[in-house]
């Protein structure tokens, strides 16, 4: 069984999909809306696309012109910016850090 040290983590990925982010959930985006500027993963897409028929959706295979993203800022806590996200909490399927860890996720 490979390890995640050699294939990448499974947690953090260069694009979140913005839609499940919003409700806590952690999704890799496979599309980008250049109108919305929005990223999305396969299953929000079809919504998106079914609200939004005119607009111009960019998969992976595009990924070039998808906006640049910073991973250094991705893997920093939302509520406690100065610390990283360091701890899976498996009941809510969400990265957190120690501190969320200690006063929200024990």
């Amino acid at each position: 069984m490979e390890g995640s040290i050699h294939r990448g983590c499974d947690f953090i990925f260069d694009f979140n999909c913005f839609t499940c982010m919003e409700t806590y959930r952690n999704t890799e985006a496979e599309f980008y809306c250049e109108e919305c500027s929005k990223l999305h993963c396969s299953k929000c897409v079809e919504h998106h696309n079914y609200l939004y028929k005119k607009h111009a959706i960019l998969g992976k295979e595009n990924i070039s012109l998808w906006p640049e993203t910073d991973v250094v800022e991705q893997e920093k806590c939302k509520e406690h910016p100065k610390e990283k996200l360091t701890i899976f909490c498996e009941e809510h399927s969400v990265l957190i850090c120690h501190v969320c860890h200690f006063h929200n996720h024990q």
